[in-house]
C-alpha cells in the first residue's frame, strides 16, 4: 500500500471518531470562524470555495457552508470518505445540494484554473513525502485559486522540542516496537480509563499519594486519543520542514501578496489546555523552546 492510501485510511478512522465526538468536532469547527481569515464580516457570502484534502468529518466544509458560501467543493483521496462525509454534513444541517464531493489528489487537482474565490489546503501538505511534493501540492492549490481570491494553508507546528525531538522519537518507537504500536492503534478513552483506575489502585495499595480520579479523567479525552493517533501513526509528518520562510516563499513564487500568518487561541478541554497559551503567545522563551516557530497557518491574496 502506498503512503498516500495508508495516510488516507488512517485519517478515515480518526475522522469517524471526531465526527461522533461533539467536543472534538466543535473544537476544530471553532477554529474556522471568518474573523480568523481577516477577510471581514460577510466576505464568504455567495463565494465559491474549495476544501482540498477535506477528510471525512467536514469541520471546515461545515464552517464554509455556515459562512454562506454559494457553492463548496471538497475533495480527498479515493471514495471511502464520501459516504461518512455526507452523513457528517447532513447531521449538522448542511444542504448537500450546495456541496460537491469529489475524489481528488492534492498533487493533481482536477478543477479549472483560477476558479475558486477561496481555497483551503488544511493539514494535508505536511503528510506528503518530501519538500518537492509539498511545493507541488501547494502549487496545485494556488493554480485553482482565482485572481483576487484567497488561499488558506495550515501546516502544524514547525520546530521546537515537542515536534523536533519528542514526537519523532515516539514515531520511531511506534514503527519499531510491536507492543507499543498495538497499544497506540487500539487506544481509546475506555482503555485510558482502565489505566487511570489501575494507577489509582496501585498507589492506594502501596499507601502512595491520593490521586483524584475525576481530575485525571478530565485531563484526558477521546479527542486526546485522536491527537495521539494523528501525531504518531501517519507515515510522514514534515511540519519541521515547513518553516515560516519556506511557506512565505511558496506563496510569493505562486503569485500571492498580502501574506498573513494567522494567530488563533484554541480552546481545549483536556490536558492540552495548559499548553494552548504557549501556542498562542509564540514569542515567549518557553514557547520557542517547546514549539519552535509555532503553529503555521497562512492566508494570502492572489495577484
Amino acid at each position: 500500500m502506498d503512503y498516500k492510501t495508508l495516510t488516507r485510511n488512517l485519517y478515515l478512522k480518526q475522522h469517524k471518531r471526531i465526527s461522533k465526538n461533539k467536543k472534538a468536532f466543535n473544537r476544530i469547527y471553532g477554529i474556522y470562524s471568518d474573523q480568523n481569515y481577516n477577510l471581514g464580516d460577510g466576505w464568504f457570502r455567495d463565494k465559491i470555495a474549495l476544501d482540498a484534502g477535506c477528510g471525512n468529518f467536514g469541520a471546515l466544509t461545515v464552517r464554509l457552508s455556515k459562512l454562506n458560501c454559494k457553492k463548496i467543493y471538497a475533495c480527498d483521496l479515493g471514495k471511502k470518505w464520501i459516504s461518512p462525509m455526507k452523513k457528517s454534513l447532513a447531521e449538522r444541517g448542511i444542504d448537500l445540494n450546495n456541496v460537491e464531493l469529489n475524489p481528488g489528489n492534492i498533487l493533481k487537482l482536477n478543477y479549472k484554473k483560477n476558479y475558486f474565490d477561496f481555497v483551503a489546503v488544511n493539514g494535508v501538505l505536511p503528510h506528503l513525502k518530501n519538500k518537492n511534493e509539498i511545493k507541488k501540492g501547494f502549487a496545485e492549490g494556488a493554480k485553482v485559486c482565482k485572481k483576487g481570491g484567497y488561499y488558506f494553508t495550515s501546516f502544524g507546528v514547525s520546530g521546537g522540542l515537542v515536534q523536533s525531538v519528542i514526537l519523532p522519537a515516539i514515531r520511531k518507537h511506534y514503527q519499531s516496537n510491536k507492543d507499543f504500536r498495538k497499544f497506540i492503534d487500539n487506544l481509546n478513552f475506555k482503555e485510558i480509563d482502565k489505566i487511570i483506575k489501575f494507577i489509582i489502585q496501585v498507589s492506594k495499595k502501596n499507601k502512595g499519594p491520593n490521586i483524584n480520579y475525576n481530575f485525571l479523567k478530565s485531563m484526558l479525552s477521546e479527542d486526546f486519543c485522536v491527537f495521539l493517533h494523528n501525531h504518531i501513526q501517519a507515515p510522514y509528518w514534515l511540519t519541521n520542514e515547513c518553516s515560516n520562510e519556506f511557506i512565505v516563499s511558496m506563496y510569493k513564487k505562486n503569485g500571492f501578496s498580502n501574506i498573513k500568518r494567522i494567530k488563533k487561541f484554541v480552546n481545549r478541554t483536556d490536558v492540552r489546555k495548559f499548553f494552548a497559551p504557549l501556542h498562542y503567545e509564540r514569542e515567549s522563551q518557553i514557547s520557542k523552546m517547546l514549539y519552535g516557530q509555532g503553529y503555521m497557518q497562512f492566508i494570502a491574496k492572489k495577484n
